[in-house]
């Protein structure tokens, strides 16, 4: 679940059975745009992706290794911003399995409540463009993977 909390802030909930992490993004990265067109890539021929989200302080990097139609999602922390540590480096704070199928419906069904809030509205409580191309592709890889 991805949630815009208030301007320059979101949410990003990750969740496996009773398991649930929270990570606290901010603006000054377009997280948003990121996950969409990263996740994307896995449809497309990448076995892996790292979407990296800016904590202030910290950074969070999540993997996501494709093996087949499931994928393994690690979320890496780190103590700085944009930091050039090796992702071996960052403290694991969860680890999750998922259909690929479930995972692409999940954030597309996500971003697509923040594309809802219209262009204007989405503006101005994160403070960048609503990602349209980066969200079609989004859209193109949940088709792929129809379940």
């Amino acid at each position: 679940m991805m949630n815009i909390e208030y301007r320059g802030w979101i949410d990003i909930r990750l969740w496996e059975n009773q398991h649930e992490f929270t990570i606290e993004g901010s603006f000054l990265s377009d997280v948003i745009h990121d996950i969409a067109n990263r996740i994307s890539t896995l449809t497309e021929g990448a076995n892996e992706v790292i979407i990296r989200v800016q904590a202030e302080p910290g950074e969070y990097r999540i993997l996501i290794i494709k093996n087949g139609d499931n994928c393994l999602v690690e979320v890496y922390e780190f103590d700085d911003n944009f930091s050039s540590d090796d992702l071996t480096k960052g403290n694991i704070v969860f680890h999750a399995s998922d259909e690929m199928s479930l995972l692409l419906k999940r954030f597309y069904n996500e971003i697509t409540k923040l594309k809802e809030l219209g262009e204007k509205e989405y503006h101005r409580i994160w403070g960048y463009e609503f990602p349209s191309e980066a969200y079609q592709r989004l859209k193109k890889a949940v088709s792929k993977h129809p379940k």
